[in-house]
């Protein structure tokens, strides 16, 4: 996700890899949710919107990505969305289309500029 990574750079974060779980980095963006990007585990970021419902943490949505070694490629492997929807494969999900789209609109809806970005993530 390019607009993950960028954020992550805006931010002093070169490579995931360099990060110790769990670090986290949170960006605000009026009238949206705030976005949360996260290294939950080695090889394992999450990339969430997160709202309170009811005094509970949820997300819409929240894709864990492996990384992947020696290329640092994203893959999605974990999709959820609150309260109903979760899918996990450890080979990787489907979704690049839906990945790629969110990533635009981070970047419309003012998130990576928040972030203190200006340039283009490079893999």
């Amino acid at each position: 996700m390019e607009a993950a990574r960028v954020i992550l750079r805006a931010v002093g974060v070169d490579s995931v890899a360099d990060l110790m779980a769990p670090a986290s980095y949170t960006v605000s963006v009026e009238g949206y949710e705030d976005l949360t990007v996260e290294k939950i585990a080695p090889r394992r970021v999450s990339v969430a919107h997160h709202y309170t419902q009811r005094g509970d943490l949820m997300c819409d949505p929240e894709i864990v990505f492996r990384i992947e070694e020696g290329t640092g490629a994203w893959t999605p492997v974990a999709y959820t969305r609150h309260p109903d929807v979760h899918r996990h494969d450890p080979a990787g999900l489907p979704i690049d289309e839906f990945v790629d789209r969110w990533s635009d609109q981070l970047y419309d809806q003012g998130f990576v500029a928040a972030a203190g970005a200006s340039e283009t993530a490079s893999d």
